[in-house]
């Protein structure tokens, strides 16, 4: 009797805890539903610090680096909020609140008062300071080196959200960052990026620099090498109304976005049969746009760019149609499913016209589409003769819908493929309404690349014997001692990581190492693949490889890699590539003898006395602030101060490392090459992060 007591005593208990927390429950989920949470990353981009702060009026971003050494302590001044991320080293951060454990790429919100900094472990750590500070002390370092400093700008009262984005792009990847009420600051880790933001300005920013946008932000990768990136973002105003306090409920305001797939469909597919598997992946198929339905003079303007999509963001609650201003030749209407028309049925498409088009309300409950539209033929049965370009694919089973970015067929293009989930909000029936006068605008070409994943293909059957349909690829990576004119397999040894291998299939599709299964050994292996010729390149090679080279394969017309095919005869390809140094520096039977440059300025002394007419003693002739040699590279003249046509010589950087020629003279640095210690980082690059520019083994790391 007692114990069936005590289970009634224990299952009431468990009820009360649930109603009491289910109204909380609730709460919190509408208010992730109706859009009050929000997120100013995309992508595989993340938000890796957040907090809530209060930073009204004219502000500044600022952006510092401290370099801590193991067994040190550093102290950050109070200043405004902000974020203190970890370049390099691991790190303990202590505030007056609460502590914190960094590792390199992690970050924390301070609230802007005193921060104290512990290294952990036996190697220095570096620091980066983000604050959102008054005007008055944007120059205050606190000790540390200054980055970046803003223009002030204006923040709207009220405590604001807080955000530090962060994302790794590889060459040529682009990913967005939504900005809000205040100037985006980016600040470059590693690698080098192109900025563009939605008010057009741009900028290209290399690894220590920083700069700041107004709207929101494409960030691309830009040269050969992945890039790392933060981006700091003031979002929109919190609330920190208690939950089940009476009074008046505020309703959220909805702003959404509209995002598109195109699909060209061949001309006997209809509305009803369109999907991936049946069209093909077409960006230009059609030309359309979005208007505003409850603002007819409102113009939406032309979509954006984003992960390689055409977007439309920020778009204010109300509803908006979908519709074309013209095809491609051979088609003539287009198709989206589960969407209403803004005048009817539109499962038959709409043709291009001013009233048709499909419903897209933007709502609290469903304010972020990404839609599949299929550009069809006209639905009058005729078929267009270019129609025939568009060759039919044999149906499969889809799991989930991809896209394949356009891009060029060639090595250097990375097309992208994303997945894409459509929404299919509920809603009551349009009514006809008075619609907006649209003027057509021109998409962009893709701008953003996504890292890759492999797609489904449809398998060719063989009506005569079972074949295999799919290969596998498999790679494994040596490092070698000696250069490719003493190539010996036998002095070369299998890496097990520091590389990065990729393949590139003859229709653009880009497979990267991160579809590839990895063995303890470091052998590399794309299985299930579509069989046919890839393009096998190495985009990272080992440390101090200057070529890599794969004797049994064929290398490429144009050098960018090595072509490898799988067939059904031959379903599986095994690469081993080598990475070799540079050949040695050729060696002279006799040592010719050093020309002597007293002064260091870059010319030899008896070229300065029986040519050039500069001391020999002193390496700045006119004292102008520029080396002789720096002013004979630049072709100036190193005996008149101020030679180069009214800009002054020492405001000349001749070598492009970043660094004036008047700030090398003061740095040491060799004012006509851009690496003066050729650790493979620019001297500006290094000042600006701290390293020494001077010293080979003292360069940036993270």
């Amino acid at each position: 009797m007692n114990r069936r007591m005590y289970q009634r005593a224990v299952v009431a208990l468990v009820l009360l805890a649930l109603l009491v927390g289910l109204p909380v429950l609730s709460l919190s989920i509408r208010a992730m539903q109706s859009g009050e949470i929000f997120s100013p990353a995309s992508g595989h981009a993340q938000v890796i610090a957040q907090g809530v702060a209060e930073r009204s009026g004219n502000s500044v971003w600022r952006t510092v680096f401290h370099s801590v050494a193991p067994g040190e302590k550093a102290e950050l001044l109070p200043s405004g909020p902000g974020f203190i991320l970890v370049d390099t080293g691991g790190v303990l951060v202590e505030d007056e609140s609460r502590s914190a454990l960094l590792a390199p790429a992690e970050a924390v919100f301070t609230a802007g008062g005193v921060a104290r900094l512990a290294v952990i472990g036996d190697r220095p750590a570096g620091v980066f300071a983000i604050n959102a500070v008054s005007p008055d002390d944007a120059a205050d370092a606190g000790g540390g080196i200054p980055v970046y400093a803003s223009a002030p700008f204006e923040v709207p009262p009220g405590e604001r959200d807080f955000n530090l984005v962060r994302d790794l792009l590889e060459p040529g990847e682009s990913t967005t960052v939504i900005g809000d009420a205040a100037p985006v600051l980016v600040v470059v880790t590693l690698g080098a990026v192109r900025v563009e933001a939605s008010d057009g300005s741009s900028a290209n920013l290399r690894v220590g620099e920083a700069a700041t946008f107004s709207g929101d932000v494409v960030i691309t990768a830009d040269g050969q090498a992945p890039s790392t990136f933060v981006a700091a973002v003031i979002g929109r105003e919190t609330s920190r109304t208690a939950i089940g306090t009476p009074g008046a409920t505020p309703q959220p305001v909805a702003v959404g976005s509209v995002q598109l797939t195109l699909y060209a469909c061949p001309p006997l597919v209809t509305p009803g049969d369109a999907s991936p598997g049946r069209c093909l992946r077409d960006p230009e198929a059609a030309a359309l746009q979005l208007d505003s339905l409850d603002d007819p003079a409102r113009d939406v303007g032309p979509s954006s760019e984003r992960q390689g999509l055409p977007t439309w963001v920020g778009l204010p609650g109300g509803e908006y149609a979908l519709r074309a201003s013209s095809f491609k030749d051979g088609f003539g209407r287009f198709f989206v499913k589960g969407m209403e028309g803004v005048n009817g049925d539109g499962n038959d498409g709409f043709p291009a016209a001013e009233d048709g088009g499909y419903l897209i309300p933007i709502t609290s409950a469903a304010a972020d589409y990404a839609l599949e539209v299929y550009v069809l033929a006209p639905s009058d049965g005729a078929t267009p003769a270019a129609a025939a370009l568009v060759t039919p694919i044999p149906t499969v089973p889809a799991v989930v819908a991809t896209e394949e970015a356009t891009a060029s067929a060639g090595p250097t293009e990375i097309p992208s493929v994303i997945q894409i989930e459509t929404a299919v909000p509920g809603g009551p029936t349009a009514t006809p309404r008075p619609q907006a006068t649209a003027t057509p605008t021109p998409r962009p070409n893709p701008i953003a690349r996504a890292t890759v994943v492999a797609t489904e293909r449809p398998l060719v059957n063989s009506t005569a014997v079972a074949r295999p349909s799919q290969g596998t690829v498999g790679v494994r990576v040596f490092g070698c001692q000696d250069s490719i004119d003493l190539f010996d397999p036998a002095n070369c040894a299998q890496s097990v990581d520091g590389f990065d291998v990729r393949l590139i299939f003859e229709d653009g599709e880009t497979i990267a190492l991160t579809d590839a299964t990895i063995a303890s050994d470091g052998s590399v292996s794309w299985k299930s693949l579509p069989l046919g010729t890839y393009l096998f390149q190495q985009p990272v090679m080992l440390p101090g490889a200057v070529t890599y080279f794969a004797p049994e394969f064929t290398l490429a017309d144009n050098g960018a890699g090595y072509n490898v095919t799988i067939d059904a005869d031959e379903p599986v390809a095994a690469i081993d590539v080598y990475n070799l140094p540079p050949p040695p520096a050729p060696l002279s039977p006799t040592v010719a003898p050093v020309a002597l440059d007293s002064d260091l300025d870059g010319i030899s002394d008896a070229d300065e006395t029986g040519i050039h007419g500069t001391d020999p003693a002193n390496a700045d002739s006119d004292f102008d602030g520029v080396l002789d040699g720096a002013e004979l590279a630049a072709g100036t003249d190193p005996l008149v101060a101020d030679s180069g046509g009214g800009e002054p010589a020492a405001d000349v950087d001749s070598d492009g490392d970043g660094l004036l020629d008047g700030d090398e003279a003061a740095f040491g640095t060799d004012p006509g090459s851009a690496d003066s210690d050729g650790d493979g980082w620019f001297d500006g690059d290094e000042v600006n992060i701290g390293t020494d520019p001077l010293d080979g083994s003292s360069f940036p790391v993270g």
